[in-house]
């Protein structure tokens, strides 16, 4: 009998948290054949990132490198070397941390493997630190084998006006996340969220994600109407600062920190407006979880407009202070949940199209 020996893709991330990111591979990892295919990840991070188990139990290997810091770039590169090297069963590296894409793809070429370079945002970091890694990726376009983006602006921000890269959407198992009453119930009852109004963030702890600003929008709204309830799933480096500003404000009977949870598809439902002011964002994953679970969902006029895959997604100006937030949340009424799952699936963003596609794409190179 035949042996298949399957092809094995180096992922690379920071870490390997419940970003929007590390959610997409993951959501294809458990929807490929992984007789074909196995995927195994580099992470920059010591701590144990929240999908790791998850990896270990579906074939995967998790490889640990230091995280680049300017200060260590020839021992950042040196690294990668190594671990090349001593791999050479990785043809296939498929980048997912843009501050050091260009660096990974050096590498890529430097020991002769295939780099892709995969964009989901659409800016870097603000600031020195942001314009320095926009300095590093500066010829990323000719570096990389392959290019990919979660969207049209995500990749022109990446590689440039006119470049060649593929969109690849970010799909999601959509029967999970459809809009299911008895479960709204189950999670509302758990959560001990009474009869609040609650409305729902997913996203790490950090400057992008603009929390700061989403508490200034709460404590506004909680000065007209005090039946609210904030509920924030997600890990950061940010999040004991936020935790301390809330604090301060007083209003932490209305605030609830979840940490990194194992069921947003089920907290989706519990909630009853998702709210994302982020700084930048590529197409977020979130936004279109929130959309299959029958959101309304206000989000900033920063975000990529083609998150809207549906009449529930609102752009809100982040320029212009709390009041068009607070307007918009105190103008969503009761309303009536839909299925918008043939919608989503339409627009292309069924994770079984994504994995397949992808799948064709690895096996083919």
């Amino acid at each position: 009998m035949e042996v298949i020996m399957s092809i094995r893709i180096l992922h690379v991330f920071g870490t390997l948290n419940r970003g929007g990111a590390e959610t997409l591979v993951m959501n294809i990892y458990r929807n490929i054949d992984r007789e074909k295919i196995q995927f195994d990840f580099v992470v920059h991070h010591k701590e144990e990132g929240a999908y790791e188990e998850e990896v270990r139990k579906l074939g995967g290997k998790i490889f640990r490198i230091p995280n680049y810091k300017g200060t260590n770039h020839f021992a950042y590169k040196k690294a990668w070397d190594d671990l090349l090297k001593s791999h050479p069963e990785y043809r296939i590296v498929h980048c997912h941390k843009e501050s050091i894409v260009a660096l990974v793809m050096d590498a890529c070429k430097k020991n002769k493997r295939i780099g892709l370079a995969h964009s989901h945002n659409t800016q870097n970091i603000p600031g020195f630190k942001g314009k320095i890694m926009d300095m590093l990726n500066k010829n990323v376009d000719n570096k990389a084998s392959y290019r990919f983006a979660c969207s049209k602006d995500a990749g022109e921000w990446m590689f440039g006006p006119g470049s060649d890269f593929k969109v690849l959407n970010n799909g999601i198992e959509l029967e999970k996340f459809a809009f299911n009453p008895e479960v709204r119930e189950k999670i509302r009852k758990k959560l001990n969220f009474g009869d609040k109004k609650v409305l729902g963030h997913i996203a790490r702890f950090n400057k992008q994600k603009n929390h700061s600003f989403l508490i200034d929008i709460f404590n506004d709204l909680l000065k007209e109407d005090n039946s609210y309830l904030l509920v924030m799933a997600g890990l950061g480096e940010l999040k004991a600062d936020i935790e301390k500003k809330v604090k301060d404000l007083g209003i932490e009977e209305n605030v609830r920190f979840l940490g990194s949870i194992g069921y947003v598809n089920e907290l989706l439902q519990a909630i009853d407006i998702f709210i994302l002011p982020s700084l930048y964002e590529g197409l977020a994953v979130s936004t279109i979880e929130a959309q299959a679970a029958g959101l309304k969902c206000l989000l900033a006029d920063t975000i990529d407009k083609n998150s809207k895959i549906t009449d529930l997604v609102e752009f809100i100006p982040i320029d212009e202070g709390t009041g068009p937030w607070l307007r918009a949340i105190l103008a969503t009424g009761a309303y009536e949940r839909k299925d918008t799952r043939k919608e989503i699936k339409e627009a292309g963003f069924d994770i079984k199209e994504t994995a397949n596609w992808l799948s064709n794409f690895y096996l083919h190179l």
